[in-house]
C-alpha cells in the first residue's frame, strides 16, 4: 500500500520531480511512496480481493434473504445493505481527521479487516430473526433492523474501496478497473462456490477472502500481518466446518416467517438461484392443485410422498411410484392434467418437472415418450440420485429428464408433442442476477408461447395452469390475454376457437391449440368437466360468465385486445420479451393503495402484487437516502470547500449521479433482455453480470489513454458510451431473434459480443470524471493537501455514484415493468448524453 509523507509540498505538473521506479504517480496528485518494493502490485491485489468478496457477499445475501423472506422483501433488504457502501464513502468525506495521509495505510487495512469480521456476525444476526411482510410499524422496523445489520459490512467495505480509489495515489482508472474486474471474478466464483457449499458457508468464505485482502493492504503499508492472518485462518476453518457438519450450525433459523428445524428435512442443497429442500416420507392423501368437486373417495386414500420446497415456499409433491401407475389414479381428477383427456396418446412434454406429478399424469394417460424439462438441476438430482427408487421416474421406459431452460430447449428442439404441460411454474425466488428477477418470467411471454406452440403437433395442446381469484381473476385474465395475443400474432382471426379454459377452487387451466378445437374435442371436454366437477369458463361454444373474462374474450382484434387490457385496474396487457413481467400487474396509479386494497386484487399469499408495491417503497427510501447522501455531506463541509463555486459542485455531483443512474439503467435493461435470451439464471449471472462488470473494468483501465489536454476528447467522450448503448438497443432484438434456436455456446458468445462494447464504453465514465475533478482540485490548490483539511471531493463523488446506483436499480426495474426494456435502455442512454454539459464545465473550470 503506498504511504504518504506528512510534509510533502503540493506538486503540480510544472514542479513534479521524477520519482523512483517503484513510486506511484497519479496524473493529478502528488507522488505517493510505498514502504516496500512491490507495494503497488500488492495494493491492486488487495483492491481485487475485497471487490471480489463484496460482490460475492451481495449475491449470497440475495440468496439468503430470498430464503428467509419473500423475494420482494429480499430486494428491499439488499437495497438497504448496499447503501452501506455509500455510507462508507460519506464517512471518509465528512471525517477527514480519521483518514489523514499518514493514517490511510492503517485505516484501509483496518476497515478491510472489519469488513471481514463483521460478515458472519451481521449475516448471522439477519438469519436469526424472522423477516415478515410489512403490515404495521413493528414489522417495518424489523425490516429496517435487518437491513441496517446487513449494511454494516458494506459500510466498512465502502471505506476500504473509497480510500483505495481516492487516497492511495494510484491512478483512478486502474484502481476502479481492478475493482470491477475483482467484482466480476467474485460473480463468476460464486457459481463454483455454491456448487460446493451452502450459501451461509459461502458468506463466511467471502469473509475469509476479505480478511486476506486486509493482509495484502497491511503488507503494502508495512503493518503487522498477525491479525489478518489469524482472521483468514479462523474464517476458512469456520466455513469448512459449517459446510461439512450436518446440520450446519450457521444457517437460516427462520424461513418465510416459520422457524425451521433441521430434523424436519431429509435433504437440503443450494445453488445460485435456489435452495431446495425435501421432507421425510409421509403417508398422506395425495396432493392436488385443484381436485374436481366430484372426486371419488377411493382415489383419495393416502400414498407415500415427500414434499419439495424451493426457497422454503414454492412447493411440489414427489409421490412414490410404487409397482405400477395404477396407484396414481388421483391424477385424473386434478384440473392441471385435463388436457390428457382430449389427447391421451403420443409424445408429451412437461415444463418444470418438480416432484414429477405432471410426468406421472402424462404416463398414466398413455403418453410415450414423455420429456421432462427442468431448470433446476438440484431437483433432477433428487430424481436421479438419492430418491431414484422413491420417485421411480428415471426407471420408467420412455421418460427422459433434461436439465435446461425450457424455452431455449424448445427453440432448439425439433420434436413435436401432443400435449405440452406447464403447471403453476412459480419459485418466488430472487435469482443471482438481481433480487427482483424471476427466472420463470421468460416462460410467460408472447415469444415464448409461440415457441411452445411450434413444438406441438397440428392438433396438439399447450396447457397452462395459473391461480384464480373469483373477485379479481388477474392472473387468469392475463393468461387468457397472452393466449389471444399469441394467436393473433400467428394470424388467427378468432382466437376463442383455439381456447378452452376451466376452473376449480383457486386454479384455472388453459388449453391452447394451434388448430381450432373440433366439435368432438368440445364434446369430450364438456363431458369430462361435468363428470369431474370442473367449471368450463371458456370454450369455442361459450363465453365466460365473469364480467372481466367475458369482456376480454370478446375483443375482436389485436389492437382492441391491447386497448382493453391497458385500461383495466390491473395491468392485463400480454407480456412480451421487451416487458417480461407476467406476475407484476400493479399499474402506477395503484402503487400507493392500501395493503388491503392490494390484497383484494390477488391472492395475498402469492405476494406478487405486494412485490411491486414493496419495490416502490424501497425505491422511495433509496431516493430519500440518496438525497441525504448528496445534500447533507456537502452542506456539512461547505465552509471547507470555499474554493469550489456552485457550478463546480453541481457539475461534479451531477456528473457522478448521472453515471450511477445511467450505468444501472443500462445494466438492468441489458440483463433483463439477455436473461430471457439465455434463460438460465446461472448463465445470466456468470455470463451477463460478470461479463458486463469485467468489460467495464477493462474500459476503465484503458481510459487513461484519453488525454485531458485534448479538448475535444475531454469534453465529448460521453458520446462513445451513448452511441454504443443506442446501437445495442437497436440491434439486440433482431440479433436475439436470429440466434434464439442456437445452442447454449452460441447464445453465450452472442451475449458477450453484445455486451462487451457497451461495457467498455461505460467503463470510461468514472475514471474520466474523477480525473477532471482532480485537475480542478489541483488548479484550486486542494489536490495535494497532506492533511486533507480541505477534504477534496473524491469520496463524496464516489458516494453519490454508489447511492444513485442503488437508487437506480429500483427505478430501472420500475420503468422496465411499466414501459419495457427499450425505455429503460433509452433512459440509460440519455443519462450518458447528459454528461456532456458536465464534462464541458469541468474541463473549462480545470484549465490553468
Amino acid at each position: 500500500m503506498p504511504k504518504w509523507a506528512k510534509d510533502e509540498p503540493p506538486t503540480t505538473a510544472r514542479n513534479r520531480v521524477p520519482p523512483p521506479h517503484w513510486v506511484q504517480v497519479s496524473e493529478h496528485n502528488s507522488a505517493k511512496v510505498g514502504t516496500r518494493p512491490g507495494a503497488t502490485l500488492t495494493t491492486y491485489l488487495g483492491v481485487f480481493t475485497i471487490a471480489m468478496a463484496t460482490l460475492m457477499l451481495e449475491v449470497l445475501l440475495t440468496r439468503i434473504a430470498s430464503v428467509i423472506a419473500w423475494y420482494h422483501l429480499a430486494f428491499f433488504v439488499i437495497s438497504l445493505g448496499m447503501l452501506g457502501m455509500t455510507a462508507g464513502a460519506v464517512a471518509v468525506f465528512v471525517a477527514p481527521q480519521f483518514f489523514t495521509q499518514d493514517q490511510v495505510p492503517k485505516r484501509i487495512a483496518q476497515s478491510a479487516l472489519g469488513f471481514a469480521v463483521s460478515i458472519p456476525l451481521c449475516v448471522g444476526m439477519a438469519m436469526s430473526e424472522p423477516l415478515m411482510p410489512v403490515v404495521d410499524l413493528m414489522t417495518f422496523l424489523g425490516l429496517l433492523t435487518t437491513g441496517a445489520a446487513l449494511a454494516v459490512p458494506f459500510i466498512l467495505g465502502g471505506v476500504t474501496l473509497t480510500l483505495a480509489l481516492t487516497r492511495s495515489g494510484l491512478p483512478a482508472n486502474w484502481v476502479y478497473g481492478v475493482d470491477l474486474v475483482g467484482a466480476a471474478s467474485g460473480c463468476a466464483a460464486i457459481i463454483f462456490v455454491l456448487n460446493v457449499v451452502d450459501a451461509p458457508s459461502a458468506a463466511i468464505f467471502a469473509a475469509a477472502i476479505a480478511a486476506a485482502s486486509a493482509g495484502l493492504f497491511a503488507w503494502a503499508g508495512g503493518l503487522s500481518l498477525l491479525r489478518p492472518s489469524l482472521a483468514t485462518a479462523a474464517l476458512l476453518l469456520f466455513a469448512t466446518c459449517n459446510a461439512y457438519v450436518h446440520p450446519s450450525p450457521f444457517r437460516p433459523l427462520w424461513v418465510k416467517g416459520v422457524q425451521e428445524r433441521p430434523e424436519w428435512l431429509a435433504g437440503l442443497a443450494w445453488n445460485t438461484y435456489s435452495r431446495v429442500t425435501i421432507d421425510h416420507e409421509v403417508i398422506n392423501p395425495p396432493m392436488f392443485w385443484a381436485k374436481g368437486q366430484k372426486t371419488p373417495d377411493e382415489v383419495l386414500k393416502p400414498i407415500a410422498q415427500r414434499f419439495i420446497r424451493i426457497d422454503g415456499a414454492a412447493g411440489t409433491s414427489m409421490a412414490k411410484l410404487g409397482k405400477s401407475l395404477q396407484a396414481h389414479s388421483y391424477l385424473e381428477w386434478d384440473i392441471s392434467g385435463f388436457a390428457h383427456h382430449l389427447r391421451p396418446k403420443g409424445p408429451a412434454a412437461v415444463i418444470g418437472v418438480g416432484g414429477g406429478r405432471d410426468v406421472l399424469a402424462a404416463l398414466r394417460a398413455g403418453h410415450q415418450p414423455v420429456l421432462g424439462v427442468e431448470l433446476n438441476e438440484l431437483i433432477i438430482r433428487l430424481h436421479r440420485g438419492p430418491y431414484r427408487e422413491f420417485s421411480g421416474l428415471t426407471g420408467v421406459q420412455g421418460v427422459h429428464l433434461v436439465v435446461d431452460e425450457a424455452r431455449s430447449y424448445m427453440a432448439r428442439s425439433r420434436e413435436h408433442f401432443e400435449v405440452l404441460t406447464m403447471s403453476l411454474i412459480d419459485t418466488w425466488a430472487s435469482t443471482g442476477a438481481g433480487a427482483y428477477s424471476l427466472s420463470e418470467n421468460g416462460l410467460y411471454t408472447r415469444e415464448a408461447w409461440n415457441i411452445f406452440l411450434n413444438r406441438l403437433t397440428p392438433d396438439g395442446i399447450f396447457t397452462v395452469s395459473r391461480w384464480y381469484v373469483v373477485k379479481s381473476p388477474g392472473e387468469t385474465a392475463r393468461m387468457l390475454a397472452l393466449a389471444m395475443e399469441t394467436l393473433f400474432e400467428r394470424g388467427v382471426k378468432e382466437p376463442i376457437k383455439h381456447i378452452i379454459l376451466l376452473q376449480n377452487e383457486q386454479v384455472a387451466t388453459l388449453l391452447l391449440s394451434r388448430s381450432p378445437f373440433s366439435d368432438k374435442d368440445i364434446d369430450i371436454a364438456q363431458e369430462q368437466a361435468a363428470m369431474r366437477g370442473f367449471n368450463m369458463l371458456v370454450t369455442p361454444r361459450r363465453l365466460p360468465a365473469h364480467p372481466l373474462l367475458n369482456a376480454l374474450a370478446r375483443q375482436p382484434t389485436r389492437q382492441a385486445l391491447w386497448d382493453w387490457t391497458s385500461n383495466q385496474a390491473l395491468d392485463l396487457t400480454p407480456p412480451t420479451d421487451a416487458r417480461p413481467f407476467f406476475f407484476n400487474m400493479l399499474k402506477p396509479s395503484t402503487w400507493l393503495r392500501s395493503r388491503k386494497s392490494i390484497d383484494d386484487m390477488d391472492l395475498p399469499a402469492l405476494g406478487n402484487l405486494q412485490a411491486t408495491q414493496t419495490l416502490v417503497y424501497a425505491t422511495v427510501v433509496s431516493v430519500i437516502l440518496t438525497l441525504l447522501t448528496v445534500i447533507w455531506p456537502i452542506r456539512h463541509k461547505r465552509q471547507k470547500l470555499d474554493a469550489f463555486n456552485r457550478t463546480h459542485i453541481l457539475s461534479a455531483g451531477g456528473y457522478f449521479a448521472l453515471i450511477g443512474l445511467g450505468f444501472m439503467f443500462v445494466e438492468m435493461g441489458l440483463l433483463s433482455r439477455l436473461n430471457v435470451f439465455l434463460g438460465h439464471p446461472t448463465l445470466a449471472l456468470s455470463v451477463l453480470l460478470s461479463g458486463l462488470i469485467f468489460f467495464t473494468g477493462i474500459g476503465s483501465m484503458v481510459s487513461g489513454r484519453i488525454k485531458l489536454d485534448h479538448e475535444k476528447l475531454a469534453k465529448l467522450y460521453p458520446l462513445l458510451p451513448t452511441a454504443l448503448v443506442a446501437i445495442a438497443g437497436v440491434v439486440i432484438d433482431p440479433v436475439m431473434a436470429a440466434f434464439q434456436a442456437s445452442d447454449t455456446a452460441v447464445r453465450v458468445t452472442v451475449s458477450v459480443v453484445l455486451i462487451a462494447p457497451v461495457a467498455l464504453g461505460l467503463g470510461l465514465g468514472f475514471p474520466m470524471g474523477l480525473r477532471l475533478v482532480e485537475r480542478l482540485e489541483e488548479r484550486l490548490g486542494m489536490g495535494a493537501d497532506p492533511d486533507l483539511s480541505h477534504s477534496p471531493l473524491g469520496p463524496w463523488l464516489w458516494g453519490i455514484n454508489g447511492a444513485c446506483s442503488v437508487c437506480a436499480s429500483g427505478l430501472a426495474l420500475g420503468t422496465t415493468m411499466v414501459w419495457g426494456i427499450p425505455v429503460t435502455l433509452f433512459i440509460g442512454c440519455a443519462c450518458y448524453l447528459l454528461l456532456l454539459p458536465c464534462t464541458h464545465l469541468l474541463h473549462r473550470a480545470g484549465q490553468p
